[in-house]
């Protein structure tokens, strides 16, 4: 990235591609607290890793923690509520586009991942922490609700009554128990944490991104209206998704399998 906001001349986020993946790093020491310039160079990342043709998003930290949560030195300075309004919508607005990228994305969690770091997580499909990783709800010791979509996104995964406790009691919990709540997706010992997380990406770029991107819209669907809502956005869009080259060639390569007595050859999908 062309962007440097800090003194040293280095980037607040820093990113890369390989492999089809668009590789996002949080580079604010010591803490990657989130700021508005951090979420204006989150935003030119993520678009960059789009126009770059990514078929994979991994969010990553290589300082001691994931991220530590919002700035909360930046809101004394919002002095209306229109001011506090555009700042907040500015930030989940990045956040829901993370949410809604037709692509499989990941989150990679080393060390705490506390208020916006936590909430950040919760927008991406799968996380990935290590065995020493940690996740907490710090509002409430500053006399604030969660800002970023927590209190939502935990309760759609935990429930309502996980989601009151995690928030109004404000507990750290370990990875075992985020897993363990359905948070987390995996956890693996801490020195193996990138690795497991780029290979999982990886994976998920060489696949069937398109019906990934499905999945993705369906389950926003059942979010936002239920069972019955994501059925009509499911019939509409795999009907769709069966006129793709993707699909098209891996029917095909089926048919011939079966028909030929043979086992299912693996086949290169190319998100067309």
């Amino acid at each position: 990235m062309t962007v440097t906001t800090q003194a040293n001349g280095e980037p607040l986020v820093r990113h890369a591609m390989r492999d089809g993946v668009a590789i996002i790093t949080l580079n604010r020491p010591p803490q990657n607290r989130l700021t508005r310039p951090l979420y204006a160079e989150l935003e030119a990342a993520i678009r960059h890793g789009v126009r770059a043709g990514a078929r994979a998003m991994l969010f990553r930290s290589e300082l001691d923690d994931f991220c530590m949560g919002g700035d909360f030195r930046e809101w004394p300075h919002l002095e209306t509520h229109s001011a506090r309004r555009e700042r907040f919508g500015y930030s989940n607005g990045i956040l829901n586009a993370i949410e809604s990228l037709p692509m499989p994305t990941i989150c990679e969690v080393n060390g705490r991942a506390y208020g916006g770091g936590f909430e950040l997580a919760l927008h991406t499909d799968l996380i990935f922490a290590g065995e020493s990783a940690r996740f907490r709800f710090t509002e409430a010791t500053l006399g604030v609700s969660p800002l970023a979509g927590g209190v939502q996104r935990i309760a759609e995964r935990c429930g309502r009554g996980v989601a009151a406790r995690l928030v109004m009691l404000s507990e750290e919990i370990t990875a075992a128990e985020a897993l363990s709540l359905n948070i987390v997706t995996k956890v693996v010992p801490d020195d193996s944490l990138a690795e497991t997380a780029m290979r999982h990406a990886t994976q998920l770029a060489a696949g069937p991104t398109r019906a990934h991107a499905v999945t993705k819209s369906v389950l926003g669907a059942w979010s936002a209206g239920g069972v019955r809502a994501a059925d009509e956005v499911m019939i509409e869009q795999v009907s769709v998704l069966l006129a793709t080259d993707d699909v098209q060639r891996g029917v095909q390569s089926a048919i011939t399998a079966i028909e030929a007595g043979l086992p299912r050859p693996e086949i290169p999908f190319h998100g067309q």
